[in-house]
């Protein structure tokens, strides 16, 4: 499995996470698979991530915490649901 999805799989909707927490929290046969892996290669995976808008910084205190963001729902979607829900209101 790729660092970024593990990652993804690790963050959390409603907790902000610290890097060591976020490492802490990495799942023990996916580190052990990947003994070579640093703090450096987290960091890089996460600014991708933020890049990708499926993650978000936040700077608190002189610390970096990431955030997963609740992926949104396609316009088309929403407005559709929006007009079942006029509709069976009648």
């Amino acid at each position: 499995m790729k660092l970024r999805e593990k990652l993804l799989e690790t963050l959390s909707f409603l907790e902000p996470m610290s890097l060591e927490k976020i490492y802490l929290d990495l799942d023990n046969d996916f580190l052990m698979k990947n003994k070579s892996l640093t703090s450096e290669d987290l960091e890089n995976e996460l600014k991708a991530l933020v890049s990708s808008k499926k993650v978000k910084l936040i700077k608190e205190d002189n610390a970096s915490l990431w955030i997963k963001i609740f992926p949104r729902k396609p316009l088309i979607t929403r407005l559709l649901e929006y007009l079942k829900s006029l509709y069976k209101t009648k």
